[in-house]
């Protein structure tokens, strides 16, 4: 008999896909797009009179998409860090009227905020939460200014090597291990949380880095601040796409996700409709926080249904099952699979009913004063002469569901 804790993953059958794996994808569209700015950097020369000034305002322009996407979907860590890129861009681009020791304080400065503000938890672009985060940046960056104004920098650093702003190997070492900390500590953020966002985040703070020690390269710094810029807009609305279209809590796709499923369905298909027996006795009885892990712990069953089926959220303790090119009869045997899965399933609790998150599994079942076992009601309907709209077998399935429920739960109907 399978098993799990109230609060964890221990035992689980397969692997559920929920929305922090899926961050992996983001960090591989981010390593796209940080090896793509690295390539343009060979074709900059080559560019036509009429587009030489790209390199130059283009940083710009970048940035000011990222903030534009990031402010209506609210993503204040995606804005602070695109101000930060702004900074360092402008004070490259008054490096003629700015002293070494200042530009070497934002070769310093702005990868560490950007791991800083990655390690913030978003709170919203305009929230109290993240105008403190911003005013805590606002006002390092006003300190290490009047550091510079005082001399007390260029005390601090000593005398810099005369080729260090046209040589990245003369870089003073406390700039490159500050920047290493910095790009260790945001990739630490982006493997906790795995969201678009975070990956983002970690690819700005590496792009700016790298910009920092191609200084050398003609156009080399633009080009990467304005490749980081677009990963944060890239990041945001994979963000956006990620809540629209997937659950948050059992990181399958959501309802809105399965209304465009069925917009493409043809053919032949079926739908089942799941639901969670007794569902609200848990609540009651062992709380929400086992109830969620309920939902969590069917969502990795479904996520596991075989015959080329994909599981949706539908709502609440409800989940629908598409399986294109199949009969409801092929995807029976699938289906019952499921229901004799979840109902030999036991979830660990607690005799206090307590979380037992990041326990020792073997110590948590020593202490267990007894398991949580649900069962599964499921509807199933395909496609007929009769039924030959995709919400028309939707709406069969769901009427299957209720008969199952009726005569006694546990149970598939049709």
């Amino acid at each position: 008999m399978q098993a799990m804790t109230a609060s964890g993953r221990a035992g689980v059958p397969g692997s559920l896909p929920p929305l922090r794996e899926r961050g992996w994808r983001s960090g591989l569209v981010q390593l796209g797009l940080y090896l793509l700015g690295l390539g343009a950097l060979a074709f900059i020369p080559f560019l036509p009179p009429g587009l030489a000034g790209i390199p130059v305002y283009g940083p710009f322009l970048c940035i000011a998409v990222a903030v534009a996407l990031a402010i209506p979907f609210n993503r204040g860590r995606a804005v602070m860090a695109a101000c930060c890129l702004a900074f360092v861009y402008s004070l490259h681009l008054a490096r003629a009227f700015v002293s070494p020791h200042a530009f070497l304080l934002g070769a310093v400065l702005v990868p560490v905020d950007i791991a800083i503000i990655a390690a913030f938890r978003e709170r919203g672009a305009l929230s109290r939460h993240t105008l403190r985060q911003a005013l805590f940046v606002a006002v390092q960056v006003g300190f290490a200014a009047w550091l510079v104004s005082q001399g007390l920098w260029e005390v601090l650093l000593g005398k810099l090597p005369a080729t260090w702003t046209s040589s990245a190997h003369a870089l003073p070492p406390f700039v490159l291990g500050a920047v290493a900390v910095a790009g260790l500590a945001s990739a630490v953020v982006m493997w906790s949380r795995r969201t678009a966002i975070d990956a983002a985040l970690c690819s700005a703070v590496i792009a700016t880095a790298t910009g920092f020690w191609m200084i050398d390269v003609p156009h080399g710094l633009p080009v990467l601040l304005a490749t980081a810029a677009l990963g944060i807009a890239i990041g945001v609305l994979q963000d956006a796409h990620r809540f629209a279209f997937f659950d948050e809590l059992t990181g399958l796709p959501a309802r809105r996700a399965l209304e465009e499923k069925l917009l493409a369905l043809t053919d032949r298909f079926a739908i089942a409709m799941v639901d969670v027996d007794h569902f609200k006795r848990v609540n009651d009885d062992h709380g929400h926080d086992t109830g969620d892990q309920v939902l969590r712990m069917i969502a990795v069953h479904l996520s596991n249904v075989g015959g080329g089926a994909r599981a949706y959220r539908y709502g609440g303790e409800e989940f629908a099952i598409v399986f294109p090119g199949r009969s409801a009869r092929e995807a029976v045997p699938h289906l019952e699979a499921l229901r004799v899965g979840v109902a030999d399933y036991v979830l660990y609790l607690r005799a206090d009913g307590a979380s037992t998150a990041d326990a020792d599994p073997k110590k948590q079942r020593r202490r267990t004063a007894h398991g949580l076992k649900v069962t599964i009601s499921i509807g199933i309907a395909e496609r007929d002469p009769r039924l030959n709209r995709p919400d028309h077998v939707l709406r069969a399935a769901d009427q299957a569901l209720y008969r199952a429920k009726a005569r006694g739960r546990n149970r598939i109907s049709r």
